[in-house]
């Protein structure tokens, strides 16, 4: 009895939990007991994340015309350097049956620095004389894209610790044991095809310059990385699986993927750009011309090949219904390739067709997504917004996302 009562709340819970709405949708194990055939409206699934380093929304009303900076706006400016960093993530392909489901996408990365916080106190507050002044901004920036080819695979039988031989013997009278050896466990793996599509990088980076007593200068160099009409992208593999267990009223999920993961570009166009200014005060020759040289090296050098790679990404955690369609979730994740990383805590509540999703988490800054569309029997529309750093006016990065999938 108390198995038929764990099956039943099993289907009950993967009703609820199959779909857009999935609090896990990254382990393929969750497909093992998919009573459906699924299919995403072409183009309607995407995901993008933007976020910067100095900047609330409710920062950009002092750059109106004609506002003066205060004192606190002008700290913040100040405070550190600006970065941009984004990703985005485009499903084109996306339908499977049941336990099995395939999916082929786009994805993009970028992590750039826009300006050197030095940059911004000279602005600011302006410049000594005298003094030389050097930054490297730009050293580091990376910008990539990926195509991905994801299978996934889901053994579609429920498996338990007692299928294990000798692992819970049936002489063992503990109740803990005994539910241990009946929990039906679901498992499931992944193949990916990524194929490296779009690179550029700044390597190396520096700036030079100062106002001295005899003379004004400034030398700029930059060492550059990218992609081409004569580079090329390979095909990599990685691979995955994932494991769920039922555990009273809810499951228990742990995942890892991007085992072996890199994408390797090759043949990349790579060069030099030196810029030098030199305007010497004791020469008052009026046929004296500063001395200015641009040096400009494009496509100098070839890049055989520019690997990046990934660690294997984790996910763990477990949802829970505590009431009558109220769910509950505790989730760790860490992936290279994904934006909400880190620890995050949720809820989800459906009323009748409408349903709603709201999720706090913690990575290197904290974050809140908010999900709702509509759920029909053959139709879902998700669609969801996530503000980091901060709440609505205080945020500092937003993300969007929506997708739309009929079911039969």
């Amino acid at each position: 009895m108390r198995k038929v009562l764990l099956t039943l709340i099993t289907l009950t819970l993967s009703l609820a939990l199959f779909g857009n709405f999935d609090f896990f949708p990254e382990n393929p194990a969750d497909n093992a007991d998919r009573s459906f055939s699924q299919i995403h409206i072409p183009f309607s699934a995407y995901e993008l994340n933007v976020n910067n380093s100095i900047l609330r929304f409710d920062d950009m009303l002092m750059f109106q015309t004609d506002h003066q900076l205060t004192d606190g706006e002008k700290s913040i400016l100040t405070a550190d350097d600006f970065l941009l960093d984004f990703n985005t993530s485009h499903d084109f392909i996306n339908f499977g049956h049941k336990y099995w489901n395939f999916n082929f996408g786009l994805k993009t990365f970028g992590n750039v620095e826009i300006l050197d916080k030095m940059y911004s106190n000279l602005v600011i507050y302006g410049n000594d004389t005298n003094r030389p002044y050097e930054s490297n901004t730009g050293e580091g920036s990376t910008v990539f894209s990926f195509w991905r080819a994801t299978l996934d695979f889901a053994y579609p039988k429920g498996l338990s610790f007692g299928m294990i031989p000798g692992l819970f013997p049936e002489e063992e009278s503990s109740s803990f044991v005994e539910y241990l050896r009946d929990m039906t466990l679901y498992v499931g793996a992944n193949i990916n095809l990524d194929y490296s599509m779009m690179y550029a990088s700044i390597d190396d980076s520096s700036q030079k310059f100062g106002s001295m007593d005899d003379s004004l200068y400034y030398h700029y160099n930059a060492h550059f990385e990218y992609t081409d009409e004569g580079s090329v992208g390979r095909l990599t593999p990685s691979f995955g699986f994932g494991v769920k267990a039922t555990i009273f009223n809810g499951n228990f999920h742990a995942q890892i993927d991007d085992i072996f993961m890199q994408l390797n570009y090759k043949n990349l166009g790579g060069g030099w750009y030196e810029k030098y200014y030199r305007n010497d005060l004791l020469y008052f020759d009026e046929d004296y011309e500063a001395i200015e040289e641009t040096f400009a090296e494009d496509d100098s050098t070839r890049i055989k090949n520019r690997y990046v790679k990934f660690n294997p990404s984790v996910s763990v955690g477990m949802d829970y219904t505590i009431l009558d369609g109220l769910q509950i979730m505790a989730k760790y994740i860490n992936n290279q390739h994904s934006y909400k990383n880190g620890f995050s805590l949720g809820a989800g509540y459906q009323w009748r067709w409408l349903p709603f999703q709201a999720v706090l988490g913690y990575d290197d800054n904290i974050y809140y997504e908010f999900k709702t569309g509509l759920i029909f029997d053959r139709f879902e529309w998700q669609t969801g917004a996530t503000f980091y750093h901060g709440f609505f006016r205080y945020g500092k990065g937003l993300g969007l996302n929506s997708s739309m999938m009929f079911k039969f």
